[in-house]
């Protein structure tokens, strides 16, 4: 049900033009992070135009975002193509994110409020639900992007917000692809426990606090990433 809702945002009736962009991106970078198109797969322009009952134009500047964050190639006489994984710069990105993480209570720090509290709370409950669905990977992936998401909104200073999830969505799909490798009960454990200490640093309005546990659970996926590699 989970996955549903997020490969599919629902429209709503008084949405404005800017929204449906954006629920429309959200929807086609989401597909692409957790492998439903795979790299290589040529979207159709024709086919998401019908799919979500408009016109190109919407769906040919979708392309173009996708395209400057790097999940998607533009070809003139091709079409737009899923991008390779590139795991030659996944290290890379995965120290700067680290840093980058560490800097959200430096730069322009929120105040954590209840609603704040009341979204780590429904992930964390989300996350529990899953203990008994073991092997879901493709749910668990979706409450790493949850958590992402909340994580740009305590992320007050602009142009970090922005670095941070360009990198984090460049990254996704090679991370979601490793995941059945690492094995459920790592990975599940890793994802609540990183949330239970960020939903602590939260409780006592500690950004920096919440900045040094993501950055830590970077490291500790880098680590896994490296074991499983070596493994292979």
């Amino acid at each position: 049900m989970q996955e549903l809702r997020q490969m599919q945002l629902p429209a709503v009736e008084d949405e404005t033009g800017n929204e449906r962009f954006e629920r429309i991106f959200c929807t086609l970078r989401d597909r692409i992070c957790l492998l439903r198109y795979r790299p290589g797969t040529v979207l159709s322009e024709g086919t998401l135009a019908k799919e979500f009952g408009i016109s190109r134009t919407p769906i040919k500047r979708v392309f173009n975002k996708l395209e400057f964050m790097g999940l998607v190639q533009i070809k003139n006489g091709v079409g737009t193509i899923v991008t390779d994984i590139d795991l030659y710069t996944f290290k890379e990105t995965y120290d700067l994110r680290k840093r980058l993480a560490a800097m959200m209570g430096e730069l322009s720090p929120v105040e954590i409020t209840s609603a704040h509290l009341a979204r780590i709370d429904q992930i964390i409950a989300d996350t529990k639900d899953l203990e008994s669905d073991r092997g879901n990977f493709g749910a668990l992936a979706l409450v790493a992007n949850d958590l992402q998401h909340l994580l740009s909104d305590l992320t007050g200073n602009t142009p970090l917000r922005e670095v941070i999830e360009l990198l984090y969505y460049r990254v996704a799909r090679i991370w979601y692809t490793f995941l059945p490798q690492f094995g459920w009960d790592d990975v599940f454990a890793g994802q609540l426990n990183e949330l239970l200490e960020i939903r602590a640093a939260m409780a006592l309005n500690d950004i920096r606090g919440v900045g040094e546990y993501r950055s830590k659970d970077l490291q500790r996926m880098m680590t896994l990433l490296g074991r499983s590699m070596v493994e292979s």
